[in-house]
């Protein structure tokens, strides 16, 4: 009798089983991954749900990534899908995978085959906001993909303290207590293991000509809005690089149109005790202060400064 009864429940267990079906496998789009990635809030761009596997790989990897570190201080978002792969050689596979918040761009190289497993990943764009205790931090990471195929990543941090209980001169006086920022440029390249590798950016950025305009925030001239706004297109015109700062002398970031390159340049001691005005730089010239003064004195200077003769420029 006890033989009659364990039949049929080892026979219902035995169906049981056998109607359990292997969980479903999506198919990601296969694609080749942008030249150009930032995070942008407002993407509704399709993400395809991840293996939990390889979420919980993919979360407990995130932090181990060459270069410099994330500053602002946020949390990594727990939930991510997958926005395309692009094939590698040897079978390997490079996928791009993002937060559901959009704030965060991964690029993660795995070694193909279906196996998912990840073999090196970095963040390519941030675009994160953190405010406390009357402190503003924002950071933003964007990459460029460079055709020799490495990865360009600029990474830039600003930090902010609300001025409203401090007197003008406690800033003039301490700006960095105020204001501070961080601009980083890293190049990687997927080496022959299937890894990202940091390259040593030693003397990458190529020649260049740039402005700086300056001006000291409280004391802005009446006419600096329309007189700058017309050099400036003087500039792009003539492919010269142009920044407008007030404060962070010593941290101007000069960037060219496309983002390939950036530099970090240091206007102080060309600034002096001059209020406003602009600064010309060249790669590897020593710099020349202009003070502020009418347009047709501005745009005199630079074109004697850049040796661009007067029937090339647009008046």
């Amino acid at each position: 009798m006890f033989f009659m009864l364990l039949c049929p429940i080892l026979l219902f267990s035995c169906r049981h089983k056998q109607q359990e079906t292997p969980e479903e496998t999506i198919e990601y789009p296969v694609s080749i991954i942008a030249d150009t990635l930032r995070a942008d809030l407002s993407d509704k761009t399709e993400l395809y749900p991840l293996s939990e596997e390889f979420l919980e790989s993919f979360l407990e990897k995130a932090h181990d990534y060459q270069g410099h570190k994330i500053m602002a201080k946020v949390d990594l978002p727990q939930e991510w899908g997958i926005r395309c792969v692009e094939r590698l050689p040897e079978g390997k596979e490079l996928w791009l995978v993002q937060s559901q918040s959009r704030e965060w761009l991964y690029l993660v190289i795995t070694s193909g085959f279906g196996t998912q497993r990840i073999l090196d990943l970095i963040p390519a764009a941030v675009n994160v906001a953190n405010e406390s205790n009357d402190v503003l931090e924002t950071e933003e990471w964007n990459t460029l993909r460079m055709p020799d195929g490495s990865f360009l990543v600029n990474k830039n941090y600003e930090w902010v303290r609300s001025v409203s209980k401090a007197t003008r001169q406690q800033v003039m006086d301490n700006p960095e207590k105020y204001h501070r920022e961080s601009h980083v440029v890293e190049e990687y390249i997927i080496n022959d293991m299937g890894r990202f590798e940091l390259v040593e950016i030693t003397d990458s950025i190529p020649n260049y000509n740039a402005v700086i305009f300056f001006y000291n925030r409280n004391e802005k001239p009446d006419a600096w809005d329309d007189c700058v706004e017309r050099l400036q297109s003087f500039c792009e015109e003539n492919n010269i690089l142009y920044e407008e700062v007030y404060q962070n002398y010593n941290q101007v970031l000069i960037q060219n149109y496309d983002f390939s390159f950036s530099v970090t340049a240091d206007i102080t001691p060309y600034v002096g005790n001059v209020l406003c005005g602009m600064v010309l730089m060249k790669k590897d010239e020593e710099p020349k202060t202009i003070p502020f003064g009418s347009y047709e004195y501005m745009q005199m200077s630079i074109r004697r400064y850049f040796k661009i003769a007067a029937t090339e420029m647009a008046l």
